[in-house]
């Protein structure tokens, strides 16, 4: 059996709303919603200066666009405030990561996961994300682990054949 990781890290407000922005910016739909908004928003704004006669329309395309602008930093804003309710916010994230389990103690919740049941990771600017599903994931922040461990965790993560959702 290979060494034993163990993290324990303060997290922040900061952590929170940089890895929430991190999981919005890696879908694809937000990048096209902001290609459409910002093309409705300008159309929207010709429509204004006179491009069409149709005001009510113009307004609509404004709103439109600006919503699908701002739509990320909204999601972002209500998981941060969601997870700031919580009593135990802003947390602490304590994990004992081996080649055959991750465990620890997140928000005063216990837990144990063999790697076959996640679903990816994604090795990104703040850190490595590690997904149970989908929308589902831990994070553990570059600040709080070493250069060697997180390339230790990633070897684990390969041996398991856990997908990197990096490449996908």
């Amino acid at each position: 059996m290979s060494q034993q990781i163990n993290i324990t890290y303060d997290l922040s407000e900061k952590d929170w709303r940089t890895f929430y922005n991190t999981y919005y910016a890696s879908d694809k739909r937000f990048k096209l919603r902001f290609i459409y908004g910002t093309g409705s928003w300008i159309v929207g704004v010709c429509g204004l200066l006179g491009l069409f006669d149709n005001q009510l329309v113009a307004f609509g395309m404004i709103a439109f666009g600006l919503y699908c602008v701002f739509a990320r930093q909204y999601l972002v804003n209500k998981a941060v405030k969601k997870v700031k309710a919580k009593p135990q916010f802003p947390g602490k994230i304590d994990y004992t990561i081996d080649q055959d389990i991750f465990s620890g103690i997140e928000q005063r919740q216990e837990f144990e996961f063999n790697w076959e049941t996640f679903y990816g990771y994604r090795d990104v600017a703040p850190g490595l994300m590690l997904y149970l599903k989908e929308a589902s994931f831990f994070f553990i922040p570059n600040e709080a682990i070493s250069t060697d461990d997180k390339q230790e965790i990633i070897n684990f993560l390969r041996l398991n054949k856990v997908l990197d959702l990096a490449t996908k």
